[in-house]
């Protein structure tokens, strides 16, 4: 069972941005130390309260600088607001930088306020996800690059630097909508869930699409869980330390969404993400919740969100990935 830890980085207008850079990249750092496998960093725009990150891969080489073995992934790099080409020479220059620790996690988007701000149509960009990605891994693993598709058309270039890892590095794709879990199948790469967002329901009807998809029957992809997790010595001291923050997150969440998404977003609440989606507690009890979420939806790996919301102290959220490194993660070794 592999552990990483996720960060959308959010802002609140009393809290310094440069700080949270900084908080973001000693906690890498701390977590490196601590034997967490993945530190994942997501891509998200135009919104200070939401997230302060629009690009992930600079601050993936910041954090490979700092750190010694931990895997850097993007989660995600959102592949329609880019040229697969860019995506590709700058994916493949963190993987050098970190020597082999990149990990390629991508999305095909769904906030319309990405796509406006970049003027960008919402439906061509999703539409051509598929193609996008087709083109990376072939500027990754070909000396020269020709292709003439419905959306790109490049002719002749030889894309440098190649990755370090070989053919290329692992490729993570997010899904929230049945129809992106069965293209994640098909195309045969490993799958990032986000349960609270796309309900235990979706994501288990999602996770059998992608499971049904795959190759001639042969599940070659992993499955990565996203949980918000917050651990102390005991389940009220944890409760307390994490209300403020989830629910800031929620309350940006709310803000932030549209259509079928707020809807969601406006039923959710910190005792139901308690319940369903989260390990909060002292160790033994986020062992246990992860037990439960591990076997309802297979999961191959865990992304910890330590400090979903942004609003947990950097020292406060440093004791809980302690706790966690020390009492949880063994029992799954």
């Amino acid at each position: 069972m592999q552990f990483g830890v996720f960060y959308q980085l959010p802002c609140g207008e009393e809290q310094s941005v440069s700080a949270r850079y900084d908080d973001t990249i000693a906690q890498a750092r701390l977590a490196d130390e601590l034997g967490f496998d993945n530190v994942w960093l997501a891509e998200l725009h135009f919104n200070k309260r939401f997230s302060i990150m629009p690009a992930p891969l600079m601050v993936g080489s910041a954090i490979a600088a700092a750190t010694q073995k931990i895997k850097i992934g993007t989660a995600v790099n959102l592949v329609p607001l880019h040229h697969p080409i860019r995506l590709a020479e700058e994916t493949a220059t963190l993987d050098l930088l970190s020597h082999g620790r990149a990990v390629f996690g991508i999305g095909r988007g769904s906030n319309p306020r990405h796509f406006l701000g970049y003027n960008l149509d919402m439906e061509e960009g999703r539409d051509s996800f598929q193609e996008a990605v087709d083109l990376i891994i072939k500027a990754w693993t070909s000396d020269e690059v020709t292709h003439k598709g419905k959306y790109f058309q490049v002719g002749g270039v030889s894309v440098e630097p190649k990755p370090q890892q070989k053919p290329h590095p692992p490729i993570y794709v997010a899904a929230n909508s049945p129809d992106t879990f069965g293209l994640v199948g098909r195309m045969g790469h490993s799958v990032l869930v986000a349960p609270m967002i796309s309900t235990i329901e979706g994501a288990q009807a999602g996770l059998k699409e992608f499971r049904r998809n795959q190759s001639d029957g042969q599940v070659t992809g992993k499955v990565n869980i996203n949980v918000p997790i917050f651990v102390a010595e005991n389940r009220k001291k944890a409760l307390d330390g994490f209300e403020g923050s989830i629910n800031n997150y929620l309350g940006t969440l709310r803000a932030a969404s549209h259509g079928r998404g707020m809807a969601r977003a406006n039923m959710l609440n910190y005792d139901l993400v308690d319940a369903d989606f989260a390990a909060i507690g002292d160790p033994e009890e986020c062992a246990d919740k992860l037990r439960q979420i591990k076997q309802m939806y297979g999961a191959d790996e865990f992304m910890c969100w330590f400090n979903t919301g942004g609003m947990v102290p950097g020292d406060e959220v440093s004791k809980s990935m302690r706790l966690f490194a020390e009492k949880v993660i063994p029992q799954f070794r």
